[in-house]
């Protein structure tokens, strides 16, 4: 009976063993994917990445949006891959996901095309915005708030992209609300560029804590000013101010503690914040 209790004991420990390896190899796959450009990493891109293109679609639903928001969503994993293979000084590891992800792009936007031919005319409006979000990645600048603006403002074009194909596929069929929904999440997911530096990578810089706190105030008297000529927007002041508030407190906060806040908890208060983003974007253009 001791030996059954020793070999019970044994299998036991053995398998409490591998438990750990068994976690630790999922662990490394998921970084090796990432490390070598398969999945993006900067997580707070997810709602950049998507909600605007979806309240583009949801505001002027159509099916021949579909090729259209592959092309997106696979450019940006083209963009991202390229990124690793550029810090990885172009070895030849890294080009694998920047070949599969950019074929898939390039299909997609051919389909999107011979869709909605008419999405060519707003070429001029994408590609300067992608070549410096290209060049910066070369130079191996994608911190920088250049960079960061690219990825935003090409983001937020994506809303009336999609809109537009619903009707005509050109810009010229995009409503004033609209547009300004547009403007509302570059602003809001711009002002998040300089509003994330001061948690993490400029923690306790005081001049980066100064123009994240004035960027966001001067969206809030614009959200203002705003509500006084289209009274129908009134819920963008209020999140507005919601955002200039966040942008003096929450840092103030981390700073009397004396340490960063976690990026996983900085990610819960912007998911929660970005809720309130998207309901006042319903509720002032949404008509």
């Amino acid at each position: 009976m001791s030996g059954a209790v020793v070999s019970t004991n044994r299998s036991q420990a053995k398998a409490a063993s591998t438990r750990p390896e068994r976690s630790t190899r999922s662990n490394t796959k998921q970084k090796s994917r990432r490390s070598q450009g398969w999945m993006p990493n900067q997580h707070g891109a997810w709602f950049m990445l998507f909600i605007p293109p979806l309240m583009g679609l949801i505001l002027q639903p159509s099916w021949a949006a579909l090729p259209l928001l592959i092309t997106w969503w696979a450019g940006y994993f083209t963009y991202f891959a390229i990124t690793i293979w550029a810090k990885g000084r172009l070895r030849p590891k890294h080009l694998p996901p920047v070949l599969t992800y950019g074929a898939i792009t390039a299909l997609a936007g051919i389909a999107a095309l011979i869709t909605q031919w008419q999405l060519i005319a707003w070429l001029p409006i994408f590609a300067p915005i992608i070549a410096v979000a290209v060049y910066e990645t070369i130079k191996r600048r994608e911190r920088s708030l250049v960079s960061g603006w690219s990825t935003v403002l090409a983001a937020a074009m994506m809303l009336p992209t999609v809109a537009s194909i619903s009707t005509n596929g050109t810009p010229a069929a995009v409503s004033g609300d609209l547009w300004w929904a547009t403007a509302w999440f570059a602003l809001y997911f711009g002002g998040s560029i300089y509003y994330v530096k001061t948690l993490i990578r400029d923690f306790g810089n005081h001049a980066r804590f100064i123009q994240s706190v004035g960027f966001h105030a001067a969206v809030f008297i614009g959200a203002i000013a705003l509500a006084v000529a289209q009274p129908h927007t009134w819920p963008v002041a209020v999140v507005g101010a919601l955002l200039a508030a966040r942008s003096y407190a929450v840092p103030r906060i981390a700073q009397r503690r004396g340490k960063r806040i976690p990026p996983k908890y900085v990610g819960m208060i912007d998911g929660l914040v970005t809720v309130f983003v998207v309901v006042a974007a319903f509720a002032a253009f949404g008509s």
